[in-house]
């Protein structure tokens, strides 16, 4: 590979892929690696501001921008990730799944560290779709040797990035409160309903029960009994004398792992466990913030995870919701803990 002037470019062949940016409208590339430059691409050469070019000339040494990304790729994604065909030396990692995505800090920072080598992610436990970027690599120069790229590969055999696809769960929903119960409130837990729909959970039954300790408890077995792999229940977790939706989850005698975590909205929730199934205490603000810290926990036990008190402390990390005009979650920090 050498450099030469443009103008001596004609019948060589481009050794890099050129881009053209228009500011606002278009980044692409205009001429790829391996064109023959012809004497009608000068011109637009000039117009992008390329007054040299690398050519091939001999034996090339080293591994060339697009086979090394391709590597770095294949040797740190797992079998639910698929990569996107090199592009300005840029691959992309896609997940072929619906999950949640997860990252070794440790091991993404030890590639980061390996000379001429970029690999970027996105953070961990984010939600992920079939289909979505979950992250990108590339190499600085146009070729690098061997040795780095067998450094990245050694990285990668120790688990650099991973997703867990979403478990199809049953769901069962117990509304709780009097004022629901009589008829006096209209029951507005269409909008939980529609949120585990959108996970992809399905509904194994509701119930609705008032106030009483012993009616919650029943509901909450009876959906079990249903084949109910989680259950939530919604409302009464405040400090109110009415409120003894914790008490009627006690007398089920499940486990309470935790009650109370450092995230706004939700920061009334209540995990336990019962027979190694879950019952998730939701706090009112389910019915009027479109995303809590119930859509954080439902994930990770879709996904899988054991939960655990400290798990919920890391959450006081990126656990403030900014109530944006405009909601991206989850392309946001909300729930991206450490």
């Amino acid at each position: 590979m050498k450099k030469v002037k443009i103008e001596k470019a004609l019948g060589m062949i481009l050794a890099h892929d050129i881009t053209e940016i228009i500011p606002g409208k278009k980044k692409d590339v205009a001429f790829r690696r391996g064109k023959i430059i012809a004497r009608e691409d000068i011109e637009k050469l000039l117009d992008l501001g390329k007054e040299y070019l690398y050519v091939f000339e001999g034996e090339v040494k080293g591994i060339h921008e697009d086979e090394a990304s391709v590597r770095i790729a294949q040797s740190i994604m797992d079998e639910h990730m698929e990569l996107v065909p090199p592009k300005e030396g840029k691959v992309s990692i896609k997940s072929k799944v619906n999950g949640l995505f997860y990252v070794n800090d440790r091991h993404l920072y030890a590639v980061n560290r390996i000379k001429d080598v970029l690999l970027s992610t996105v953070p961990n436990r984010h939600p992920v779709k079939a289909g979505d970027i979950v992250a990108a690599t590339r190499i600085i120069p146009l070729y690098i040797n061997e040795r780095e790229l067998k450094k990245v590969e050694r990285v990668g055999e120790k688990g650099v990035i991973r997703i867990r696809p979403f478990k199809s769960l049953k769901a069962g929903l117990v509304i709780t409160g009097s004022e629901v119960y009589t008829g006096r409130i209209k029951d507005g837990s269409h909008v939980v309903e529609e949120k585990l729909k959108h996970y992809g959970l399905e509904l194994a039954g509701k119930r609705i029960v008032p106030d009483d300790v012993s009616m919650i408890r029943d509901a909450i077995i009876a959906l079990f009994d249903r084949g109910a792999e989680v259950v939530i229940t919604t409302a009464g977790l405040s400090v109110d004398p009415d409120d003894v939706t914790k008490e009627g989850i006690e007398s089920t005698g499940a486990k309470v792992l935790f009650y109370g975590t450092p995230v706004f909205p939700g920061a009334m929730f209540l995990v336990a466990r019962l027979k190694g199934r879950y019952i998730l205490g939701a706090p009112a603000c389910v019915y009027y913030n479109k995303y809590t810290v119930l859509d954080m926990v439902l994930t990770r036990i879709m996904a899988g995870e054991k939960m655990h008190r400290n798990d919920m402390v890391k959450l006081s990390y990126g656990g403030l919701c900014l109530n944006c005009d405009v909601c991206h979650y989850p392309a946001c920090f909300f729930g991206k803990g450490l």
